[in-house]
């Protein structure tokens, strides 16, 4: 089977769109939380924070948690993964995706949405270079990549090739026009009548 990874931006327009099964998040020591773990918590009105805050998950390394949405998403499944620190050591990240990954395949998903966790050092070639691999290694039918969606399929494109695999990279459509709201006319002073 082909990997086919889609990109989209970072976003609640994004994750409310989702037609995916399952979501998985990757949860650092930071507090609030930060990037798609933040977003999904405020979708699912604090879930992961209730459960951090309870001592009901620690978000330390190699732990996690599985949450039903509820119906606040439209994915049924929430998995959490701990990360030790971030932002991640190279190796530390190949490790924490393919725990990831493999934990979203385990479980069959077929179609599930995620995020990078932080590399040290920001090196985002490096980054999609290393997601690749950890994603080579059980390949599911759909996943959904979420971030800064332009750069995603730059560097997911060039990882392609320069590790000679098949991955499909698929863009999101170009921005799609927002309707403008009417706007209303000045007050011009006087009485109506």
């Amino acid at each position: 089977m082909a990997l086919k990874i889609e990109v989209a931006d970072l976003g609640l327009p994004a994750i409310d769109a989702l037609d995916v099964d399952a979501v998985g998040v990757f949860v650092g020591p930071e507090r609030p939380l930060q990037g798609l773990a933040g977003f999904i918590d405020w979708r699912m009105c604090g879930a992961i924070s209730r459960t951090i805050r309870n001592e009901l998950f620690h978000a330390g390394r190699g732990e996690a948690l599985l949450l039903p949405t509820g119906g606040r998403m439209a994915p049924g499944r929430l998995f959490c993964f701990g990360l030790p620190e971030v932002p991640l050591a190279p190796e530390a990240f190949l490790q924490a995706a393919r725990g990831g990954l493999e934990a979203l395949a385990r479980a069959g998903s077929e179609a599930f949405a995620v995020a990078m966790p932080p590399l040290a050092g920001g090196d985002a070639a490096l980054a999609a270079r290393l997601w690749l691999e950890a994603s080579l290694s059980r390949p599911v039918r759909r996943q959904v990549l979420l971030g800064d969606a332009r750069q995603l399929q730059r560097e997911l494109s060039t990882a392609r090739n320069t590790l000679a695999v098949e991955v499909e990279v698929i863009a999101p459509p170009s921005r799609v026009e927002m309707p403008r709201r009417a706007r209303a006319l000045p007050h011009v002073g006087g009485v109506l009548r």
